[in-house]
């Protein structure tokens, strides 16, 4: 796998192979930033942004934001064998300074008040993490104003409905589900 775009352009992403990992495709994550870019206006304010992936896995969207000039990272991955793999990438492109990797359950962390300017959950898709993450990030007041929360799910996953009010932006891309939540 490798960074499709921005500084680090073309760098290979070393991944295991495992059941456990499923990464975000090319084709998804060029989609997933030229919406950002292109809608969101993330050129303006990526330089100053701060991003949570958390069950990042290979950390490939956290490696595709700063090489699109996002400032820095938090990384969250729970599964040993993968966060090292995680480790090895972010060292060998020299980014331990700027993001912060975490190797623990997304559930088990507290998250900064008012930090986060955009948010990239991809959770196991066969279970509610996601509803369930976005409602730990609302009660710790982790975003900043104006955050955006990108999620990735099965096409036919069903958020809470009290989510819907801030829904911006929904694709479809075979079997998966990219939905852009935009919280004033």
């Amino acid at each position: 796998m490798k960074i499709t775009t921005g500084i680090y352009k073309f760098k290979k992403i070393y991944t295991l192979k495992s059941h456990k990992l499923r990464p975000t495709s090319n084709k998804i994550r060029n989609a997933v930033f030229n919406i950002l870019v292109n809608k969101y206006m993330m050129t303006d304010w990526s330089s100053k942004a701060h991003l949570l992936d958390a069950f990042c896995g290979s950390g490939i969207i956290t490696l595709e934001g700063l090489s699109r000039n996002i400032k820095k990272a938090t990384s969250i991955e729970n599964d040993s064998l993968i966060f090292k793999n995680l480790q090895r990438n972010v060292e060998e492109l020299n980014l331990t300074k700027k993001i912060k990797l975490i190797n623990d359950d997304f559930f088990n962390i507290s998250l900064t008040r008012n930090e986060y300017l955009i948010v990239y959950l991809d959770p196991p898709y066969l279970k509610n993490f996601t509803n369930l993450a976005i409602k730990k990030i609302l009660d710790e007041k982790a975003l900043k104003k104006g955050a955006i929360i990108v999620s990735e799910t099965d096409k036919n996953y069903k958020y809470d409905k009290y989510l819907n009010q801030y829904i911006s932006t929904q694709k479809k891309y075979g079997n998966t589900l990219i939905t852009f939540f935009k919280f004033l």
